[in-house]
């Protein structure tokens, strides 16, 4: 048996997660920057700390306890490693965290630009299911620059 034929993922959680991305990032834009650096920031710690538990995963949580058991969306479980999603979900969360570092050094520019990449990168995720980041995860597994805890079974092939 195929060791990643045994993970299974959520689609419908990831998208829920990509959703608050989107949102709050944005929110945080129309705030404007003294009150959105803190959304930026409060989204970067969400995606930390989901990225080193799935129960600290607050936007994923959301689906599966809130509106996956009250069925406003269902789930939509495909058979597929997991660990390309949660690499991009760690790109996201250190963009997230430099563009609180550039809010704080007063490189607001550069702080909204990180910002906005990363919502667009959601979006584009939710919109028409490409993730950049699983994109460049499966790149680097190809030329077998992941480390082994990360890696697929398929890198050296």
């Amino acid at each position: 048996m195929n060791p990643a034929s045994a993970y299974r993922v959520d689609r419908n959680t990831l998208r829920t997660n990509q959703g608050g991305i989107v949102l709050f990032c944005v929110l945080g834009f129309i705030l404007g920057d003294e009150v959105g650096r803190w959304f930026v920031f409060g989204t970067g710690l969400v995606l930390t700390a989901g990225t080193f538990s799935a129960s600290l995963a607050l936007f994923m949580q959301f689906h599966r306890r809130v509106l996956l058991p009250t069925g406003i969306l269902g789930a939509d479980v495909h058979v597929e490693d997991p660990m390309p999603h949660q690499f991009a979900q760690a790109m996201g969360a250190v963009m997230l965290l430099l563009a609180t570092a550039a809010f704080f050094a007063g490189a607001i520019t550069a702080a909204w630009v990180l910002t906005w990449l990363v919502a667009t990168f959601a979006f584009i995720n939710v919109a028409l299911s490409f993730c950049a980041g699983c994109f460049i995860y499966y790149q680097l597994d190809k030329i077998g620059l992941l480390p082994a805890s990360i890696a697929s079974s398929r890198a050296g092939r």
